[in-house]
């Protein structure tokens, strides 16, 4: 185990580290969640990709018919 000298820098330096650490943690948090966000984006291209043809088929028609 390792001793650490307590004074004001010593205390400084250690908040400083915590900080880095909490930041680095928000990060790859931050990096996870986008990872899904892009994952469910995919998902739903995929899943409405096949209804897109025949929605702009059915706008061509209502077009023409009028």
């Amino acid at each position: 185990m390792k001793t650490m000298e307590l004074n004001p820098m010593a205390v400084s330096l250690n908040e400083s580290e915590e900080k880095v650490m909490s930041l680095k943690k928000a990060t790859k948090n931050f990096l996870k969640a986008m990872g899904k966000f892009a994952k469910a984006t995919g998902r739903f291209f995929i899943v409405i990709s096949p209804a897109y043809p025949q929605y702009m088929e059915s706008l061509r028609r209502e077009n023409n018919a009028q």
